[in-house]
């Protein structure tokens, strides 16, 4: 009898011992960042009202604005496949950009194909330059200075697989070789019996011009008619569990932020103002990847901390022109138009990213060998080619005697 009792006692503990743990594992799906946000205390979710110049300016703003609805939203993301990875934050900020970017290039003219970022370039070498902890978290801010800095490729340079630079930590101290952040597989003239993979070095390049922080409903709406933004969000159990469709009101007054989600515009449904957010969970869940929830009352933190890029895409101008001054090959772009190309600022390789090794110099000695074998005469081929080879080796040998000044993870 006791036994059964307590059986019974169990099995009632089942649904709750359940719950908490689906809610223990859930909040491990939104982590963001691993280090103490400084600009955030809890009273910046607090936010002030907003001034009756905001009110009224606010009212000039349209009732709905929806980014997708101009045709503008490129495709969606899933960070958890092939594996977990709290990666939120650069799938957030990179969500935005692809966005921009596609909104600049209509501006300017260009109907092709959607940039979609390397995320896993991002990954692989942000963290070795002290930007965001990789799968462990990290801030839009992290993304969009790297991009600032050294510009990212798009996602045909490296394919997602939810890892990081933690798979170079014994080899490069947790910085990336330059196959980390660009790479082809193929057969090459350097080895025509099997395909190899070799990195590739230089190629267009994506850049934030510049990048800001930005809260509050009226800063929010001011800023989505420049392009999607990214905003951190505080995912309660009832987000992350109970949401599927519809505009969420979240009634837990749960305010740790930590997830980023893009923000695509706003709306409003029987009365109640909402905004219409891209997650990064897949297709499958809510709205077609999509959510709504309600505008104006900061519900789950989402207006306490916003992030929104200017893109640079001037890299673009210099394969896309009809008279380009660079052409593309299995190694990457390279000059076509001489007279074109040395008008232009030179296209840096990747040895400021990734680590100074001599499998990057190798290979970069033997691809300018290879791109002066194309472009000059055959009269003068031969002396170019010894001159380039000399110039490169001596190059290669300095730069491998220079100190690294990468900055690395404790």
């Amino acid at each position: 009898m006791v036994a059964a009792t307590s059986l019974y006692a169990a099995m009632r503990l089942l649904p709750l011992i359940s719950a908490a743990w689906t809610a223990l594992a859930g909040a491990s799906y939104c982590h963001r960042t691993m280090r103490q946000r400084e600009h955030l205390h809890p009273s910046v979710y607090q936010l002030p009202p907003p001034s009756e110049a905001e009110v009224s300016e606010m009212a000039t703003l349209p009732a709905a604005f929806d980014w997708c609805d101009q045709g503008m939203c490129t495709s969606s993301w899933n960070q958890h496949i092939p594996t977990y990875c709290g990666s939120c934050f650069a799938h957030g900020a990179l969500s935005s950009a692809n966005d921009r970017i596609k909104i600049l290039n209509h501006k300017l003219g260009y109907r092709g194909p959607d940039v979609m970022l390397g995320r896993q370039s991002f990954l692989n070498c942000g963290p070795g330059h002290g930007l965001s902890h990789g799968c462990k978290g990290g801030e839009p801010a992290d993304v969009y200075e790297f991009m600032h800095q050294y510009g990212l490729p798009d996602e045909t340079c490296l394919h997602y697989n939810a890892t990081d630079y933690t798979k170079y930590i014994d080899l490069f101290n947790g910085t990336c070789p330059p196959e980390g952040y660009c790479i082809n597989c193929m057969k090459t003239p350097e080895n025509l019996t099997a395909p190899h993979c070799f990195p590739v070095t230089k190629m267009v390049r994506y850049r934030a011009k510049e990048y800001a922080r930005i809260a509050g409903e009226h800063a929010m709406m001011k800023e989505l008619l420049n392009g999607p933004i990214t905003c951190g969000i505080a995912c309660s159990p009832q987000f992350i569990n109970d949401y599927s469709a519809g505009v969420l009101h979240d009634t837990s007054n749960f305010t740790h932020i930590n997830h980023d989600v893009e923000i695509v515009g706003w709306g409003e449904k029987d009365g109640v103002k909402f905004w219409r957010a891209r997650n990064s969970w897949g297709t499958y869940w809510g709205e077609n990847g999509f959510f709504r929830i309600v505008r104006g009352i900061n519900n789950l933190a989402i207006e306490s901390d916003c992030h929104y890029m200017v893109p640079d895409v001037s890299d673009e101008e210099l394969v896309w022109d009809e008279s380009p001054a660079y052409g593309g090959s299995i190694y990457g772009i390279r000059p076509f138009d001489i007279s074109k190309a040395a008008k232009l600022p030179p296209v840096n390789d990747t040895s400021a990213i990734a680590w100074n090794h001599d499998k990057q110099h190798r290979h970069e000695i033997r691809l300018d060998l290879l791109n002066a074998s194309v472009l000059v005469t055959p009269s003068t081929s031969g002396l170019l080619l010894l001159l380039v080879g000399t110039a490169l080796v001596v190059g290669a040998w300095l730069r491998k005697r220079r100190r690294s000044v990468y900055r690395t993870l404790d």
